[in-house]
């Protein structure tokens, strides 16, 4: 009994004691729950602050510990857990029990995240301690050459600070300067004022061999990162990338790429990441830049003399200083173009020579381009051929192909073409389209790797000069090319014998006044040049053995006929004799079966051969300024089915529509040829035209002048693709023009009557206001008093016209007659208005309102003109016009009524307009406006709002160079 007392006080004590501590437990429901709430936050802050330790520590080569690892990971698996804890305790009306064990759990979970706040400190977060990773690396660079440079690496600064540019290039040709410039870049940034300064800049060159792994190594050296030999490349790319979007801010250069590099495959952060990680790219090649997708491109060009000369007389020391050495010293600098890998190499190889025979040696080779001495090939030869391995097969041949050509030549780009072709690098079975557009792609190659630049001309190329050297180099050395050119040494006569390896030969420009008999040995020879000599005569002979010739180019000689030996060029498909201005007869060339081009413009041909009909391959026939060409047999014409080009811009050939006798060739012969897509033209009268313009839009080009008499202007060099008609002293209403009229894209009329405003012409329905017009000029047609009119303007009237000029309009008093409707000159892009002396207001309110895709006016010389642009409500002014150009108007008085905000304008010029006295510009103009330029006394003299006004603008303002003279005179 005693014992079954003990165990039930026993079992009340405990049972006691159980309610008690599970009633405290019920009790401290929610000071359990709070206090579990404060210490998961301590611990949050803590694995915060540590994350940014690991990311400090990462920076200085450090990494975490596998125990900070799991403890991290504990941590993210302990919130998950406090967090439905937490979010059960906010539930009200729990029954007791649920509270009780909710309540014991939040305790019990409180401790765990104690114990895991007082078990890990910074001191066990790293481990392997290496050097801190310096954010720049500073490199061996050399000061940059010139002004453009220096400027160039401000802009580069600047864009790199832009959050929206991740990926910039720097490209130009081999030694220009690229990697000078990056490498001042770099250095730059290690003591630049950035608001956000790169954590880290990475410098990588990567060179011809492309190797992805050993790229992905320096980066993580760089990054004091360890990568596994044996990972794969994705891998390895994972690591990278995992480190590198760790970094706020991240720089890599990329220093000679010649390929595209996918920097995902390399490790670099793209989508989110990309915009905390930006590229910089050197290349010599543009279709690397397109192919990276960079944002902004930097070309790197040559020096300027000036500056060229600088950079060479620092390497070259002092000595260039001297009297008997200085002229030569300049010259051979001026050798090098401005390259500056060239002018430092010769610097330092004339280093200290005072020998003047020397210095005269060294730059007679020079120009002769036969200075291929050790430290040449090796500094600047080799690297830049380099550019030239880099090329496909074919584009080397054509790059090899300007080296026939003369020192700084700028070279026709058809010419070239012609040559390609005839020499089998195009395919000649091609129409001459196609011919066309393969070469011009092959010349755009050759232009984005820098091989070839603009020339001066429209149409032309040129080569640079240590680039020339290289090629000619390349060719003595590559046999098999069998390229030689012979440099314009004034040669009196040709060498009697060429060596048997030469299949493409120059003597181009070489006063060349006398040729051998014949030329023996040459079997191979493909291209001759002998254009530019003063050759007077050819001997019968001299083609007799050089059957395989292909291209032949005697342009700009002074021969007077052609030998008989030139028929047995059975090969031949390119016969080039522009401008061979003494040459009146051609031999019976109809037995040159194979002849593509024939170039005859410029020559005194008074009649073609008679079986030029039979030359049923010619695509090309060149006939321009043929002014003694009189006859062309019946036929002859019509016989060239495969012709697809046929040029006879002022020429004396008459096209009438029957010829006294019957002889000569006809327009119909000309309308038979299925194949003619390119026509240039001038024709006495309209008679000859078909009423049905069928064969106009057969024409993918065209230049048609119609013109009572031989004496033609505007000899302006056509565009590809353009379908010009130039109107002279005809009827504008005339039965037969409408075909001209509705196919032209430019049309020009010149001292033509008929009507008093355009609209006469476009406001015919057959012609749908002339959709096609992209270019309009009007001169000297004295019936025209206005341009359009509203009454027979159609809504669509001259669409697509982008360019208008009216000059000599001695009655025009208005552009439009009334409110044209919309969509009529809705894309005019310039306008230019010349000498018509009623004009009083250039853009009325209702021109106004229709040309707000305006970007040029330009007006001279008419006397009445007092208003350029009439008042407007709109605040907004032509919001795309850039150009505003006003001479000679004694009458101007403004350009418009106020000042408004001009969002893009550049350029003011003023000349002669005395009484215009405002400038109708804003201060915030100031921004955008370029220049402004005018006569010194009329900016004197203008009136501005305020003197700030006038400051803001002042350093914009050029004045005239006559004007400025005179003004110095008058002050003397």
């Amino acid at each position: 009994m005693a014992s079954l007392e003990g165990i039930i006080f026993e079992a009340s004590a405990y049972a006691t004691t159980f309610i008690i501590f599970n009633f405290s437990t019920l009790r401290n429901f929610h000071r359990n729950i709070k206090s579990l709430h404060d210490e998961i936050q301590k611990l949050s802050r803590q694995k915060k602050d540590i994350k940014e330790n690991i990311d400090i520590a990462r920076m200085e080569g450090k990494s975490p510990t596998a125990r900070v690892i799991g403890w991290l990971e504990r941590v993210e698996t302990i919130e998950c857990q406090v967090q439905k804890i937490l979010e059960a305790g906010q539930i009200d009306g729990c029954i007791l029990f649920s509270k009780y064990k909710l309540s014991r759990r939040a305790e019990k979970k409180c401790n765990e995240v104690k114990h895991l706040i007082n078990s890990c400190s910074f001191s066990m977060v790293t481990a392997n301690r290496k050097y801190p990773i310096k954010p720049v690396e500073r490199l061996p660079a050399p000061l940059l050459a010139g002004h453009k440079a220096e400027e160039m690496l401000e802009q580069l600064m600047k864009f790199l600070n832009d959050e929206q540019i991740t990926r910039v290039a720097i490209w130009g040709m081999g030694g220009v300067g690229k990697t000078t410039l990056a490498m001042n870049l770099n250095n730059k940034l290690e003591c630049s004022s950035m608001e956000e300064p790169f954590d880290v800049v990475i410098w990588i060159t990567v060179s011809k061999d492309l190797n992805l792994r050993r790229i992905q190594s320096e980066i993580a050296c760089r990054l004091n990162l360890e990568l596994d030999a044996e990972e794969s490349t994705e891998r390895r790319a994972y690591i990278l990338r995992n480190r590198l979007s760790s970094s706020k801010k991240v720089l890599l250069i990329l220093d000679d790429l010649w390929e595209k590099i996918d920097l995902n495959i390399l490790g670099t952060p793209q989508g989110e990441g990309q915009a905390n990680c930006k590229v910089v790219l050197t290349t010599r090649l543009l279709d690397v830049c397109r192919e990276m997708m960079t944002s902004v491109d930097f070309k790197v060009d040559v020096l300027g003399e000036e500056e060229a000369w600088e950079l060479f007389a620092e390497y070259a020391g002092d000595v260039v200083e001297l009297e008997n050495i200085n002229p030569l010293a300049r010259a051979i600098a001026r050798e090098c173009s401005g390259l500056p890998l060239a002018i430092k190499t010769m610097g330092k190889s004339m280093c200290r020579k005072k020998m003047i025979q020397l210095w005269k040696n060294t730059l007679h080779q020079l120009k002769r381009s036969t200075l291929h001495s050790g430290d040449i090939e090796k500094e600047v030869y080799r690297p830049l051929k380099l550019s030239y391995s880099s090329l496909p097969k074919i584009a080397q041949w054509c790059f090899l192909y300007c080296s026939l050509y003369p020192e700084n030549f700028s070279m026709k780009v058809s010419e070239l073409i012609h040559c390609w072709t005839a020499d089998g690098l195009i395919d000649e079975n091609q129409t001459q389209e196609e011919s066309f557009n393969n070469g011009i792609a092959l010349i755009e190659t050759l232009k984005d790797s820098c091989m070839l630049e603009e020339g001066d001309g429209l149409g032309t190329v040129k080569i640079h000069g240590v680039l020339r050297d290289v090629a000619i180099w390349i060719s003595l050395n590559e046999k098999e090319s069998g390229f030689f050119c012979k440099p314009s040494s004034g040669l009196q006569v040709l060498p009697e014998k060429l060596q048997n390896s030469f299949k493409r030969v120059s003597f181009m420009n070489n006063n060349i006044s006398r040729l051998p008999s014949r030329l023996p040995g040459c079997f191979s020879l493909s291209v001759l040049f002998l254009q530019g000599n003063p050759l007077e005569k050819i001997p019968n002979g001299f083609f007799r053995e050089v059957r395989t010739l292909r291209a032949l180019n005697l342009s700009r000689t002074h021969i007077t006929t052609l030998p008989r030996s030139v028929l047995q060029l059975g090969e031949l498909r390119a016969l080039l004799l522009r401008d061979c201005c003494y040459l009146e007869m051609l031999p019976q060339l109809g037995v040159l079966n194979k002849l593509r081009v024939l170039d005859l413009q410029g020559t005194r041909v008074r009649e073609l051969p008679r079986e030029m009909g039979t030359l049923t391959n010619l695509r090309e026939l060149n006939l321009s300024h043929t002014q003694h060409l009189e006859n062309i047999e019946a036929g002859s014409i019509s016989g060239l089915s495969s012709l697809e080009i046929l040029d006879m811009s002022f020429s004396a050939y008459k096209w009438d529509v029957k010829r006294n006798g019957g002889e000569g060739a006809t327009f119909d012969e000309l309308l038979s040829l299925e194949r003619l897509s390119v026509l240039h033209i001038r024709l006495d009268t309209i008679d000859c035209l078909p009423l049905d313009s069928a064969w106009l839009i057969r024409l993918k080009e065209f230049n048609i002048r119609i013109s009572p008499s031989r004496c033609d202007s505007n000899c302006l060099p056509a565009k590809y693709d353009e379908k010009r008609v130039i109107l002279r002293g005809v009827n504008l209403l005339e039965i037969g023009l409408e075909g001209l009229y509705s196919n032209a894209s430019a049309l020009e009329l010149v001292i033509c009557g008929g009507i008093c405003g355009l609209s006469d012409i476009v406001g015919k329905r057959s012609l749908c206001g002339m959709p096609n017009l992209k270019s309009l000029t009007i001169s000297n047609c004295d019936s025209i008093t206005s341009l359009l009119d509203w009454e027979r303007s159609l809504k669509s009237t001259l669409p697509n016209l982008e360019h208008l000029t009216l000059s000599h309009l001695k009655s025009l008093s208005t552009m439009l007659d009334g409110m044209v409707q919309r969509g009529c000159l809705g894309r005019l892009k310039t306008i230019e208005v010349v000498g018509c002396p009623r004009l009083k207001k250039l853009i009325s309110f209702a021109l106004f309102r229709l040309v707000q895709n305006l970007e040029e006016i330009k007006v001279r010389d008419c006397r009445r003109m007092w208003q350029i642009i009439a008042a407007i409500d709109s605040s907004e002014m032509l919001p795309k016009l850039k150009i505003i150009e006003l001479r000679d108007m004694a009458s101007l008085r403004s350009i418009c009524q106020r000042a408004l905000a001009w969002p893009v304008l550049e350029s003011i010029e003023v000349s002669n307009c005395p009484k215009l006295q405002q400038l109708p510009l804003l201060p915030c103009n100031a921004s955008t406006i370029k220049e402004i330029r005018g006569d010194l006394r009329w900016w004197n003299n203008l009136k501005w709002k305020g003197s700030r006004d006038r400051l803001s603008f002042q350093q914009r303002f050029q004045a005239c160079a006559d004007t400025t003279i005179l003004a110095r005179e008058a002050d003397g």
